[in-house]
């Protein structure tokens, strides 16, 4: 009887070791049958991103068995799980191998740039752009455009699409090319609807002289970005009896990056870029300079909104993730912040952070100056205000 126990005991655990093994989905010793992938082909736009599926038979083995590879990776690249990227225009072939069996996928990549020389062709390049935001729609400019006086009111609206727009390079004068209007009452691009835009080594140049809520040369709205990256250079307006100026609007929930030496420094008065009470200044790069003389505050060259029909809002916050350029000079207007000692809110409140990547020093404090603007010149914050260095944000408080 005895005999008869231990004999039913192994004979349990020799079932038990064999289920176990049976729960190994990938078994080195099971030959692979074969394998499939759920394309064969590709056309991806440069830039553009998809996912290649393998199916195994048998499905006990797995696909973290299996081996990528791309016979042109200056075309197309793949990664361990199989998200491939493309590169640049031409053909490669993505092979998936698992054990001795193997399936391919051909990728052919096409350029997602379009040459755009009128301001016609510039409207069409924007209306069907269809990029995506790790892959923008790249527009070329081949020339200067110039828009029409009597345009729309935006002369490029930006709705839900992701483009980068570069200015290339006049061969003539080595200069970069430029965008402009004349109109005193119109603005030339309106970001709605999650869109994005990068522009780089490009002048833009937006008169945008009047008394209007509505008109600035670039208007970026609700949960929208703007880049601005090397080679950037904005001229928001020409007229002198303005302080209404502005030359980026950023909207609640909206973002705008400054990188590399891009600059916003040659409106003539208002403010350079105006941020909503949640819109985001992320600064890796460039400087926003205000014309230092002139007349209904047009020294200022950041207004950061802090109240909204007289009612006090939390103040936009400025984050810095690089070193500010040497000349950099942020003049702050906080707009309708305090009128007297007496409306002055209680405690300190942060206007610039650093970043887990960089971090605040006293060269980057004494480059932000605060100040509100009165009709025939600038009233400066001095008396009321002082900014400090906490930690890594700099944060203004009472005297």
């Amino acid at each position: 009887m005895k005999q008869l126990r231990i004999f039913f005991l192994c004979l349990m655990a020799a079932t038990l070791a064999t289920a176990c093994g049976d729960d190994n989905n990938d078994d080195n010793s099971v030959p692979v049958e074969s394998i499939t992938l759920n394309h064969e082909t590709l056309t991806l736009k440069s830039g553009a991103t998809e996912t290649l599926v393998p199916t195994i038979v048998p499905d006990r083995v797995t696909a973290e068995s299996v081996v990528w590879s791309s016979d042109k990776t200056s075309v197309a690249t793949v990664s361990k799980d199989g998200l491939v990227t493309a590169v640049a225009e031409g053909t490669a072939t993505i092979t998936a191998t698992a054990r001795e069996k193997s399936a391919t996928c051909l990728v052919t990549v096409s350029s997602n740039k379009t040459l755009v020389t009128t301001a016609a062709e510039l409207k069409t390049a924007i209306e069907t752009a269809d990029g995506t935001a790790d892959a923008p729609t790249q527009i070329i400019l081949g020339k200067d455009i110039e828009i029409a006086a009597d345009a729309e009111h935006f002369a490029f609206s930006i709705d839900g699409k992701h483009i980068a727009i570069d200015g290339g390079n006049n061969p003539i004068s080595g200069d970069n090319y430029y965008i402009s209007r004349t109109a005193s009452d119109k603005s030339l691009f309106e970001l709605i609807n999650g869109a994005s835009l990068k522009l780089t080594n490009l002048n833009i140049y937006g008169n945008a002289d009047a008394h209007l809520a509505e008109v600035a040369c670039i208007f970026v709205r609700a949960s929208c970005k703007l880049t601005l990256g090397n080679g950037f250079e904005l001229y928001s307006g020409n007229g002198d009896d303005n302080d209404q100026l502005i030359g980026i609007s950023v909207g609640d929930n909206a973002t705008l990056i400054m990188e590399g030496d891009a600059e916003i420094s040659k409106s003539i008065k208002g403010q350079e870029v105006l941020v909503a009470p949640t819109g985001i200044l992320q600064l890796k790069g460039g400087k926003i300079k205000a014309r230092e003389e002139g007349t209904y505050g047009s020294e200022r060259s950041l207004c950061l909104q802090a109240a909204i029909n007289g009612n006090q809002v939390t103040i936009p916050t400025v984050t810095v993730e690089n070193e500010l350029p040497a000349d950099s000079d942020f003049k702050l207007d906080l707009y309708d912040y305090v009128l007297s000692r007496s409306t002055v809110r209680p405690g300190a409140e942060t206007v610039v952070k650093g970043t887990d990547s960089y971090t605040l020093t006293d060269s980057d404090l004494m480059k932000f100056h605060l100040m509100t603007n009165t009709t025939g010149g600038m009233t400066y914050y001095d008396s009321l205000f002082e900014l400090y260095l906490d930690g890594n944000a700099i944060k203004m408080r009472a005297k």
